[in-house]
């Protein structure tokens, strides 16, 4: 009982913080909800994996977050020392109501998704519980809908890692390898630095 509310409990943060990312714009939010949303990947994996294994996504996602965190701050402060009319990376913008309703227009056909296609991606694959496939679809789904709705490279960077993500937890369930792991952790902080080292190349550019 206690593994299926860790499982439900995993599912509700990674699914929220997904969409988080989606909607808002402040970049020190979504950082927060990107480290929120290793958690709950943390507690879909032990499911199916060893602890040492599980903590693998957890600082993974912490690092990735830090990272990419840290790149914005830095960015942020080296425009405000240059005096930069350009956009500024530190405030949230303002986005369109019509954009946003129908970001969450497309977050509910994601829903909708989720409902039918958690019972088919179960029967395909032995051994998922239900609160994983819900994730798995909707890490994916949502990561998708980022890297489609915004351009940014901050916003690309959390889209792939919020697709890989639930790719992780596909991963833990049907090729528990330590090797695996170890590969697609890579792969998720390979994304961060990449999107780190983009966005000092953007802050360069608008500073000039």
């Amino acid at each position: 009982m206690t593994g299926q509310w860790f499982g439900l409990l995993g599912a509700f943060l990674g699914l929220a913080c997904s969409l988080f990312n989606l909607l808002a714009e402040d970049w020190r939010k979504r950082v927060v909800a990107l480290a929120l949303q290793s958690i709950g990947v943390f507690l879909l994996c032990f499911q199916s994996i060893s602890l040492n294994l599980s903590l693998v996504k957890f600082i993974e996602g912490w690092m990735a977050a830090a990272i990419l965190g840290t790149a914005m701050a830095n960015v942020s402060q080296t425009l405000r020392a240059n005096l930069s009319p350009s956009i500024p990376l530190d405030s949230p913008v303002r986005v369109p109501f019509s954009a946003v309703v129908f970001r969450l227009a497309t977050a509910l056909l994601i829903g909708i998704f989720l409902i039918s296609g958690a019972p088919l991606l179960m029967s395909v694959f032995n051994g998922i519980r239900f609160p994983q496939a819900l994730a798995i679809l909707g890490l994916c789904g949502f990561g998708l809908l980022i890297l489609g709705f915004r351009s940014s490279t901050f916003s690309i960077s959390i889209g792939l890692i919020t697709f890989f993500n639930g790719f992780e937890i596909l991963l833990a369930v049907i090729e528990p390898s330590v090797m695996l792991n170890g590969v697609v952790a890579g792969v998720v902080l390979s994304i961060a630095f990449v999107g780190a080292y983009g966005l000092v190349l953007e802050g360069e550019r608008n500073g000039l």
